[in-house]
């Protein structure tokens, strides 16, 4: 009796060690799989970590990418603006000295016209003074030679005055000499 209560002692005492193993083992397995767990955790909110930053970074330069697109297109249309403001521009230089030189030409146009209407006038009048001399002219010289004509006519009438006057003269002195 004494051996078998022994045994069953023993008996008690290993099963006692066996259980005593399996629940040491089942609380490192149980630590195992809770440190895996929190490895697994770690891991996963490394990965998460990692991910962010590789969408922020992606993110980021989608912006860059964006924001650069947008300062091109930007420059792009500001040279398209200041091209179109330079064409404009030259344009409306062009139509400005097409109009000044339009204008100058026709203020030269005008002004030879003045003086061609000048001129015109100028030799109108110069003819009109002429005619006016030669006609002035003509009238003095007719005077003078209505004058002259006039004169000669009186000379011509004393001269037949004093022969007229010579004849009745000597026909007298002969009368008296043959009555004498």
């Amino acid at each position: 009796a004494k051996r078998r209560e022994e045994e069953e002692q023993q008996r008690f005492a290993a099963e006692g060690e066996v259980r005593k193993q399996e629940e040491e083992e089942r609380q490192r397995s149980a630590a195992e799989a809770e440190e895996a767990k929190k490895r697994e955790e770690g891991e996963k909110q490394r990965l998460a970590v990692y991910e962010d930053a590789r969408k922020r970074h992606e993110e980021e330069e989608v912006e860059e990418q964006r924001s650069a697109a947008e300062a091109k297109r930007r420059e792009e249309e500001e040279k398209q603006r200041l091209a179109a403001e330079e064409l404009a521009r030259n344009i409306q230089d062009e139509e400005d000295d097409r109009q000044r030189s339009a204008a100058e030409a026709e203020e030269a146009k005008k002004r030879e016209e003045e003086e061609n209407q000048r001129l015109v006038a100028e030799e109108q009048a110069r003819k009109m003074q002429d005619e006016v001399e030669d006609r002035q002219r003509s009238a003095a010289e007719a005077e003078e030679a209505k004058r002259r004509e006039e004169e000669e006519e009186q000379r011509l009438a004393a001269e037949e005055d004093a022969r007229k006057k010579e004849d009745e003269e000597r026909s007298r002195s002969a009368t008296e000499s043959e009555e004498a």
